[in-house]
């Protein structure tokens, strides 16, 4: 659910952006008519016209608060669903799956990115930063799968010795014979909550009744970069992966 929501959500950001855009262009393009017709002395037209004007005006910012708004209710409806999927993992332990460690960080990784690189098109976001998260999670999810995929064949190629079956075609992530789980740190998972917490900050913003400090916005921009860096480090050197339950 968390991956197939994730478009929806970068719609809803991409469009309020362009409205945005399209608005304030308009004002400016509205504004300069209006004082040319001023000038003109056209005064009772101009009224008219600016009632009109008005009308459209209130229903416009109606629609520029309400869409963010829903985008940042959607976002935390989304963040609220996947803890509680971890919640009932760590609490129910009979419900977890060797499968289930890979997907659900896979999952946060597709439903950051998108999300990230979408604020990064609106401009709330650096491009940096934002390249800096995608790229650690491409080298992760690469570390990951060379790894698994090592592992596998070592474990294969074992179960082969004193047989002369010969079977190449297996499934690296098959759940009944990958011998490694995921398992995040706490530095992992200290940097998945700062990047959720700023992309929602990022989302608030465009939200007109809230306003966001940006010495807040820029400190955690700086914080979150280095928790990137720190946190690749498990994955990349495989301390990250555990034995699983397949022998």
């Amino acid at each position: 659910s968390l991956i197939l929501a994730t478009p929806y959500l970068s719609y809803l950001l991409i469009s309020h952006h362009g409205e945005s855009v399209a608005a304030s262009s308009s004002i400016i393009n509205e504004g300069a008519a209006v004082s040319s017709l001023i000038s003109a002395d056209a005064i009772a037209d101009v009224t008219t016209a600016s009632v009109a004007e008005n009308l459209s005006t209130i229903a416009a910012n109606i629609d520029q608060v309400s869409t963010p708004a829903f985008a940042l209710s959607l976002f935390l409806v989304m963040g609220f669903t996947d803890f509680l999927d971890g919640y009932i993992a760590r609490t129910f332990p009979s419900t977890a799956t060797v499968l289930g460690t890979y997907l659900d960080p896979f999952a946060d990784k597709v439903f950051i990115s998108v999300t990230s690189l979408t604020l990064c098109y609106t401009g709330t976001l650096p491009g940096l930063l934002v390249g800096l998260w995608v790229a650690r999670d491409v080298g992760v999810v690469g570390s990951v799968y060379w790894l698994v995929r090592q592992e596998t064949v070592r474990k294969r190629n074992n179960e082969k010795q004193g047989t002369n079956k010969k079977n190449n075609n297996f499934a690296v992530m098959d759940p009944q014979n990958t011998p490694f789980k995921v398992q995040a740190s706490f530095m992992s998972k200290v940097n998945t909550t700062l990047q959720i917490g700023l992309i929602a900050l990022g989302i608030a913003g465009e939200v007109p009744p809230i306003s966001i400090p940006p010495e807040l916005m820029t400190s955690l921009i700086w914080i979150t970069a280095g928790t990137t860096i720190g946190s690749s480090l498990g994955y990349l050197d495989g301390s990250a992966m555990l034995k699983s339950e397949n022998k």
